[in-house]
């Protein structure tokens, strides 16, 4: 063991170990139940704690904008399921779940709406994409490129901004909303690309490889859920 393991005991208390010890501990709990010793459906109820214990961990962190607020809707959905099976909540409460999360998703574009609308903006310089129950291919040349909104709900489709132009130390900012649907999104080397969006079931793949030198920044934010987008060179 070093001296840092010593000097930072949390730093080895990872998502990964607490879904680690719940899985020992409801194996535990099973085997015991089989034994007649216990009631494994006791305790087994209690299993939202785990994403609530997850989702502190994530928020504790601190390590990214994007962390600390997928912490935040890992412990809301942890509370939420954790209130419904102790029956404070009454047990058909979860069909209310996908109700509120889409809610949530959309309230979040609306507010990044809103508050780029206080921005004149040249429409020209915007892209804007919606994908439902389906999807298209579009190309954008915005000089500059300010933003956009990309919604794709079981739609999506591909956005190629390799014609498009950031300033050299300049951003555009792209609100994305993908429920069980995601987007394919192409970049030129000379961006980088910064993830900030809230993702549940959901995630972007980022796999671009921007150059040494490269100082243009393209912010995705938004809320993904079953589903989320591929940014590619």
């Amino acid at each position: 063991m070093t001296d840092a393991d010593l000097m930072n005991p949390r730093d080895n208390v990872t998502p990964q170990l607490v879904i680690g010890l719940a899985v020992m501990a409801a194996g535990v709990l099973m085997t015991l139940d089989v034994a007649g010793m216990v009631h494994a459906r006791d305790y087994l109820r209690y299993w939202p704690v785990v994403l609530i214990v997850i989702g502190a961990l994530n928020l504790a962190s601190g390590s990214s904008r994007r962390g600390s607020s997928t912490g935040l809707v890992q412990m809301a959905i942890g509370i939420w399921f954790l209130l419904i099976s102790t029956r404070v909540l009454p047990r058909n409460a979860w069909l209310l779940f996908w109700p509120m999360v889409l809610m949530f998703g959309g309230a979040m574009l609306v507010l990044h709406t809103i508050r780029r609308g206080s921005e004149p903006l040249d429409t020209r310089e915007m892209v804007s994409m919606t994908g439902i129950l389906g999807g298209s291919n579009r190309q954008s040349n915005a000089n500059p490129l300010r933003g956009g909104e990309l919604v794709g709900l079981m739609g999506g489709g591909r956005l190629d901004l390799r014609q498009a132009v950031i300033p050299p130390g300049g951003q555009a900012v792209l609100d994305v909303l993908c429920v069980m649907g995601g987007y394919e999104i192409v970049v030129p080397d000379s961006w980088i690309v910064d993830d900030r969006t809230t993702a549940f079931l959901g995630g972007n793949g980022n796999e671009t490889r921007p150059r040494a030198d490269a100082s243009a920044v393209l912010v995705l934010r938004g809320f993904l859920m079953m589903g989320g987008c591929a940014i590619k060179n």
